[in-house]
């Protein structure tokens, strides 16, 4: 299976006074939320998994570039960057919503790395992907790479 063909999973969440930070925009932590629940989804979409057989072992790489303000729209979409033997990294790309013209503003983006678990033990996933094809796809799966390999030293 090509990683390209793995389900992407998209959704909104509307911003609210509860999800704000003391300058009233979007509260990083209440995004990094967010960020890891598409993540969540995503990878047990891609996994066919019992929920409770996926744990997240890491949220990294998340950089806002804008604020989202009270009320405003955001839709996230999640897609796998990488497939490790027993892990799923998925890219999550975050934007508002103009209210009119759903136009979209990019406002983040960060990793979400999940591991499949059994009996409280990591264990190997079963999905087995060839490496991308799109240059999109290449990239995201390049910088995983990259960032498993530094980690690894």
């Amino acid at each position: 299976m090509r990683i390209e063909e793995l389900p992407r999973v998209v959704t909104t969440r509307l911003v609210k006074s509860v999800d704000l930070n003391h300058h009233g925009t979007l509260f990083a932590g209440r995004m990094a939320e967010w960020l890891v629940e598409i993540g969540f989804l995503t990878a047990r979409q891609a996994l066919a998994c019992d929920p409770r057989e996926l744990v997240c072992v890491r949220l990294h790489g998340m950089n806002f570039t804008r604020s989202a303000e009270n009320g405003a729209t955001v839709l996230m979409e999640g897609r796998v960057a990488y497939v490790g033997r027993t892990s799923v990294t998925v890219f999550v790309q975050c934007f508002t919503l103009a209210p009119l013209t759903n136009e979209r503003t990019f406002i983040t983006e960060g990793f979400t790395t999940f591991t499949k678990i059994i009996e409280g033990k990591t264990v190997p996933h079963g999905l087995i992907v060839e490496p991308p094809q799109d240059p999109e796809a290449v990239k995201l799966w390049d910088m995983i790479e990259a960032e498993r390999q530094q980690r690894a030293k």
